[in-house]
C-alpha cells in the first residue's frame, strides 16, 4: 500500500496451504489482484493480499490468531488509513473478515470507513463438507476445521452469524456486500447428487443480489481465466459502484456518544460532559474569559476557566494569574483602561483576542485563553458570536506557532456570555471551520473536540444530540 493511504483499498484475504500455493491464481498463470491492478479505472487504488496458514496441519492456529493476524497487518501497512476498503475474501476468508468487522465497528464507524464486502464461496453458515472432515480434524487438532461445521452445536459460528447480522441491522457502519457460489462439488463432477462444498443456504446469507458462476467449484471460482472471466467483471462493477458512492464519512457520523465530522482534512468531535473532566492527554485546553484576562475567572468557579483551575491547579492560581499578565503584556502590549463597573475599572486587551499560557497542572500541552466577552458599566456582561471568530482565528495562530494541532474546548459565548448553547455550538463550529479551511496553518490536520456542558450523567447536555448533529451537518464536507 505504501506511506499514503489511497482512497479506497482493496483486500485480497484467503488461505495458504502447506504447498504455498495461493488460491487466486488460474493455471494458465492469470493472477486476480495483479489483473486488478491492471483495470485502467483503479490507477489511484490500493491492492493489498493478506494470507494465512490454513489444511490440515495449521493445528491450533484458529480463526481469533488469523483475525489478530490481520488486524495488526492492516495497521502496520497503513491500509487501515483508506477511507474505502473492499475486502475480496475467499471461503474461509469471508469469515475471517466478518470476524473483523465484529470485533473492530466501533473502531471502524470512528474513522468514518465504508466497506464492501465481496464474499466468494464463503460458508458463512458452516459446511458440510467440514462435517463429513470432521473426525479427521478433531485428531488433527486442526481448529480452524472444526469452526466451520455445519451444526447447531456450533457456538462459534452461531454467535458470529449474529454478532454480524446486529452490525448490519444497526447501520452505523456503512457495509455495501455481494456474495458469489460454486456452481459444482470439485471432485467427482459427473455425479451430479453431490452438492458444493458451500452450499448456497450457507454462501447467500448476508446481500442481495448473489450471483452463481457457471461451471464454477470451490476453488476455480476465486481463479479467473482472464479479465473477460464473470467472476472478474462483477468484482471491478462491484467496486466501480462503491467508489462512485459519495461517502458517508464526509458527512456526521456517531460513536461511543459522540458526533464526529470530517471538516477538509480535520475532524471535529463533539461530545457531552464538563470540560474539567475531560481527558486531555497532549492536547491543548482552550477555555473561555473576559476582555480582562485575569479579572475573576481564575477564581470564580461558576466559569470554565474556574472550575478547571480549582479542581486541578488550585495551589497555582496566583502563579497562574501572574503569568496570564505578562503574556498579555507581552502580545497585546499595554492594556485601555476600561469602566468593568459603576465602581470598577480595569484593563482591557480587547474581545476576540488569544494567549497561551502553560498548564500548572501539567494535563495539557498548554492552556489558550479566549476572550470571548465584554464587561462595561451599566452593560454587564456580554458575548458576540463576532468574538468567537476573532478568538478562533487567533487561536489557530498560536496552534501554527506551537505546532499543536490537537485542542478540546468547551462551547465558548454559552456560559457567562448569555448567548443560547444551540447558537453558540453552531457559530463556534462555523468558526473553526472557517479557520480549517482559510486560515493560518491549514495544511495540517486538526483534531478538535468539543465539550458540550452536561452537569451529570443523568441530566441532559446544554444542546441535544440532534442540535449537535446539526452543527456538524453545517461544515461536513460534502464532497
Amino acid at each position: 500500500m505504501g506511506e499514503t493511504a489511497s482512497p479506497i483499498a482493496v483486500v485480497f484475504v484467503h488461505g495458504i496451504l502447506s504447498d504455498g500455493e495461493t488460491c487466486w491464481r488460474h493455471p494458465n498463470g492469470a493472477y486476480w489482484p495483479g489483473m486488478l491492478a491492471n483495470h485502467d479505472a483503479f490507477g489511484n487504488m490500493g491492492i493489498y493480499t493478506f494470507t494465512y496458514h490454513t489444511g490440515v496441519f495449521s493445528g491450533s492456529y484458529d480463526l481469533g490468531d488469523i483475525v489478530d493476524s490481520l488486524k495488526e497487518c492492516l495497521h502496520l501497512d497503513g491500509v487501515n488509513r483508506a477511507r474505502k476498503i473492499v475486502f475480496v475474501a475467499h471461503s474461509m476468508g469471508g469469515i475471517v473478515v466478518r470476524r473483523y468487522v465484529v470485533q473492530c465497528c466501533d473502531e471502524l464507524v470512528e474513522r468514518g470507513v465504508e466497506l464492501g464486502l465481496f464474499l466468494i464461496a464463503s460458508p458463512s453458515l458452516g459446511s458440510p463438507y467440514a462435517n463429513w472432515l470432521s473426525p479427521l480434524a478433531k485428531f488433527m487438532g486442526h481448529t480452524q476445521g472444526q469452526a466451520l461445521e455445519f451444526c447447531q452445536s456450533n457456538a462459534w459460528l452461531n454467535d458470529l452469524n449474529s454478532d454480524f447480522r446486529n452490525v448490519l441491522a444497526r447501520g452505523k457502519l456503512v457495509i455495501q456486500g455481494r456474495e458469489l457460489v460454486e456452481d459444482q462439488f470439485v471432485v467427482l463432477k459427473r455425479f451430479h447428487w453431490f452438492k458444493q462444498v458451500v452450499p448456497p443456504f450457507s454462501g447467500i446469507a448476508y446481500f442481495g443480489n448473489s450471483l452463481k458462476v457457471p461451471l464454477s467449484d470451490h476453488f476455480s471460482i476465486a481463479k479467473p481465466m482472464d479479465t473477460q472471466a464473470l467472476q472478474h467483471r462483477a468484482l471491478c462493477s462491484f467496486i466501480e459502484n462503491l467508489a462512485k458512492q459519495q461517502s458517508t464519512a464526509d458527512s456526521v457520523w456517531e460513536c461511543a456518544g459522540s458526533h464526529r465530522a470530517s471538516v477538509g482534512a480535520s475532524e471535529i468531535t463533539i461530545v457531552a460532559g464538563r470540560i474539567e473532566e475531560y481527558p486531555l492527554g497532549s492536547a491543548a485546553l482552550v477555555l473561555p474569559c473576559n476582555e480582562y484576562f485575569e479579572d475573576r475567572c481564575t477564581s470564580d468557579t461558576r466559569t470554565a476557566l474556574g472550575v478547571y483551575i480549582s479542581k486541578h491547579c488550585a495551589g497555582a492560581t496566583s502563579d497562574f494569574s501572574d503569568a496570564v499578565k505578562q503574556h498579555c503584556q507581552t502580545r497585546f502590549g499595554p492594556g485601555t483602561t476600561q469602566q468593568k463597573t459603576m465602581d470598577e475599572s480595569g484593563e482591557s486587551y480587547g474581545p476576540g483576542r488569544a494567549i497561551l499560557v502553560e498548564d500548572p497542572s501539567q494535563r495539557a500541552a498548554a492552556i489558550v485563553l479566549v476572550s470571548t466577552t465584554t464587561q462595561r458599566a451599566g452593560r454587564g456582561l456580554a458575548a458576540r458570536m463576532s468574538y468567537v471568530f476573532d478568538g478562533v482565528r487567533e487561536l489557530f495562530e498560536l496552534l501554527a506557532d506551537h505546532r499543536i494541532n490537537e485542542v478540546v474546548m468547551p462551547v465558548l459565548g454559552a456560559g457567562h456570555g448569555g448567548i443560547d448553547p444551540q447558537l453558540a455550538l453552531g457559530g463556534l463550529v462555523l468558526a473553526l471551520a472557517e479557520a480549517i479551511r482559510y486560515g493560518p496553518d491549514r495544511q495540517q490536520r486538526k483534531k478538535i473536540t468539543i465539550v458540550v456542558f452536561q452537569r451529570e450523567k443523568s441530566a441532559p447536555p446544554d444542546v441535544a444530540p440532534s442540535g449537535v448533529r446539526k452543527a456538524l451537518e453545517l461544515v461536513a464536507n460534502k464532497t
